[in-house]
């Protein structure tokens, strides 16, 4: 009873401060990172942030991503934050290193990355994930083996472990404004947050 007593407590002080602040769920729970850590794409002044967990692995994510995409082109007011979450392992964490260096070192290209490791989906191997990079005029050999090498990336911990704290066990992930939609959520229902 007493464990319930705190929790109560602290779910009550997170949303007192919530409530006290301008921020909304999709805020507040990026706010331990700093401004330009996570890749992001959208208007800087959304009225409608969303934050994906997402593996590039993940079906049902390929399937979010074109409706999201879709989003952006027909809405002005929405911010998307991506949150790497490489869940399946093994190539899914090296796309996932891949993907953030890429958003460190030229954001203006992570949306591209992203998208094109999004439609290589389940299949998706070394050598084809080479070629994307390789078509986007960046060294895809380089890039993939640095990742390769790269031993754990901080970003990719802290959204692990930011997931684990929210119980999220799967991809997609949504957060949107103050709504959590775990599992795939399809264009339809998306506009519905939004309007």
């Amino acid at each position: 009873m007493n464990k319930f007593r705190v929790l109560i407590y602290v779910l009550f002080l997170l949303l007192m401060e919530t409530a006290y602040s301008n921020e909304n769920l999709a805020t507040f729970i990026i706010r331990d990172y700093n401004s330009n850590e996570l890749p992001y794409v959208g208007s800087s002044n959304a009225d409608v942030t969303i934050v994906e967990f997402f593996d590039y692995r993940c079906g049902y994510c390929s399937k979010q991503a074109v409706d999201l995409a879709k989003l952006l082109e027909e809405k002005d007011n929405v911010k998307i934050i991506y949150m790497e979450f490489p869940i399946f392992g093994g190539i899914s964490e090296i796309a996932a290193e891949i993907a953030l260096n890429v958003w460190n070192q030229n954001p203006s290209l992570y949306f591209d990355v992203h998208n094109g490791l999004m439609q290589l989906g389940p299949s998706m191997k070394k050598n084809t994930i080479i070629n994307l990079l390789n078509n986007l005029n960046l060294e895809g050999d380089l890039i993939f083996s640095q990742a390769e090498g790269q031993k754990e990336n901080k970003t990719i911990m802290k959204n692990k472990s930011l997931a684990k704290r929210l119980n999220l066990r799967g991809t997609p992930a949504l957060i949107i404004n103050d709504n959590l939609s775990p599992g795939y959520v399809k264009y339809e229902n998306l506009i519905t947050f939004i309007e």
